[in-house]
């Protein structure tokens, strides 16, 4: 965690992982975005990337991971708002899953 004398709008950062399915038991990967509002503290990139690792093996369904990875965000730098955007394809359909905590989502202009 990282501690923030200003705080920006919005953070957002995007990387991939993967899961195995508790289902097929084949790998799953994914691409996820993490959006959030910095209230004095933010995640350091190295721990970001390693919250989305430690999912490499483990049997989860997308759904579970991106609820996970929030609930991980919300634990560590409480956010006021925070949104976890996790896409993949599976039989050529692309799926997303979206896991969003603190009210409404911001407007961009």
């Amino acid at each position: 965690m990282l501690k923030l004398a200003k705080n920006p709008s919005l953070i957002r950062l995007k990387t991939r992982g993967e899961s195995v399915c508790p289902i097929s038991k084949t790998v799953d990967s994914f691409e996820v975005t993490l959006e959030y509002i910095p209230r004095g503290a933010a995640l350091a990139i190295e721990e970001f990337k390693q919250m989305v690792d430690s999912y490499r093996g483990r049997e989860m369904l997308h759904e579970e991971v991106a609820v996970d990875l929030m609930e991980r965000v919300k634990a560590a730098v409480n956010p006021p708002y925070v949104k976890v955007v996790l896409k993949s394809y599976y039989i050529g359909v692309e799926i997303e899953i979206i896991a969003e905590s603190g009210g409404t989502q911001p407007l961009y202009i």
